[in-house]
């Protein structure tokens, strides 16, 4: 068997593993791609394809990084802020209350 026959064979079995597609591209790049060899080509696509999906996946843990941490903030702003309100607000409560006795008490004093 020659060398190329051989390289066709492996070609063979790649490509029943792998599927085809077809891109457009931009006209800046024809030449350039025109020049490579079909390996170089394959090579090229599969290094990009490669290269994007690493890059989408450290964006993915960024993104999710980045929305972890503004829910943290929000959690700790809301309980500095909402603790002390909370707390505010009973007090504000419990005296309206307390007020109230107050002068119910000596309004029922003053009747009797």
């Amino acid at each position: 068997m020659t060398e190329n026959q051989e390289n066709l064979n492996t070609v063979d079995n790649e490509t029943q593993k792998s599927k085809k597609f077809v891109f457009q591209l931009y006209s800046d790049n024809i030449d350039f791609v025109e020049n490579l060899t079909y390996q170089e080509k394959n090579d090229l696509a599969n290094h990009l394809f490669n290269d994007y999906r690493i890059g989408s996946a450290v964006k993915q843990k960024v993104d999710k990084s980045i929305s972890m941490t503004k829910k943290t903030i929000a959690i700790f702003l809301a309980l500095i802020f909402g603790i002390p309100l909370i707390i505010y607000l009973t007090s504000l409560s419990l005296h309206f209350t307390k007020s109230s006795y107050v002068e119910m008490q000596n309004n029922f004093q003053k009747l009797y």
